[in-house]
């Protein structure tokens, strides 16, 4: 009897041991039920949605400008032709979150044409009339994974189109002499670039911007004329014709590139295709 007893002890805890086993199970897999209710719920996957397949990369949304305009002021004329009335101004225009475009004009004045002394012995220059503009339209994309700020700050590449214009002419006046003329040297000059560029802004205090392009490649197109008129004698022209070229050549590197080492007197109009570059440092306001 006592025997039995034993055994039948031991039978009563293991059933018992089972039964609780089994209620801890159950109760598992209940949580893990509620559990997984919940999460879908709140819009995470559902767990059979996710058997064989990946999880998707979320695409990088965009973040808030502080404000979506900013108005520049251009100082890079101004230091290229060292003429500070150069005055050109930008404005940019945020059109999504991560991309603007922006336009900009300018009016330009090209700096004093260098003689050599012996031609300032012979003739006297006198400017007539010297100006330019330039405007230009710009689109630009803020690459989002580069940046940690919102747009316009960050980096960004983009494309361009822009024109340049110009326009000069000098009186001759013949020194030690009482003769009359109407002579005169002019210039013209259109520039027309299509290109692409990269650079970076910086807009600190939410409020100031820094603008630095830095690379800006392009495909322009030059057309313009550059001459002497008037009854000079044939000797002076081709003296002042040689020294002008090379002081063209040297001050203004774009009119130098339809020159190509040709005489002024046989140059007239011209036109031809070049590669170019654009760069610039610029300053504005953000609002």
């Amino acid at each position: 009897m006592r025997r039995f007893s034993h055994n039948f002890d031991i039978s009563n805890y293991r059933l018992m041991q089972n039964r609780k086993l089994l209620l801890f199970l159950v109760s598992l897999s209940l949580s893990f039920v509620n559990l997984v209710a919940i999460g879908a719920n709140d819009t995470l996957v559902p767990a059979s949605d996710t058997l064989g397949k990946q999880v998707k990369k979320v695409k990088p949304v965009p973040m808030e400008p502080y404000h979506w305009n900013v108005i520049k002021f251009n100082p890079t004329p101004m230091l290229l032709f060292s003429e500070v009335r150069n005055f050109t101004l930008s404005y940019e225009r945020l059109i999504t979150r991560n991309q603007s475009l922006a336009i900009q004009a300018g009016y330009l004045l090209l700096p004093r044409l260098k003689f050599l002394s012996k031609l300032e012995n012979i003739v006297a220059f006198a400017p007539k009339e010297k100006y330019g503009i330039n405007v230009a339209l710009d689109y630009r994309y803020y690459i989002i994974p580069r940046n940690n700020r919102p747009a316009p700050d960050g980096l960004y590449v983009g494309a361009f189109v822009s024109y340049y214009g110009f326009k000069f002419e000098n009186h001759l006046d013949l020194v030690k002499t009482s003769l009359l003329n109407d002579a005169a040297i002019y210039g013209k000059l259109n520039v027309v670039n299509f290109g692409v560029n990269l650079g970076y802004q910086f807009i600190f205090w939410k409020r100031f911007s820094l603008d630095l392009l830095m690379l800006g490649p392009s495909y322009s197109f030059y057309s313009g004329e550059l001459g002497i008129s008037g009854g000079l004698d044939p000797a002076l022209v081709e003296a002042i014709d040689k020294e002008l070229v090379e002081a063209v050549e040297e001050q203004f590197p774009l009119l130098g590139a339809l020159l190509s080492g040709e005489n002024l007197e046989f140059i007239g109009y011209k036109s031809k295709w070049k590669f170019g570059f654009r760069y610039s440092i610029q300053v504005g306001f953000h609002f």
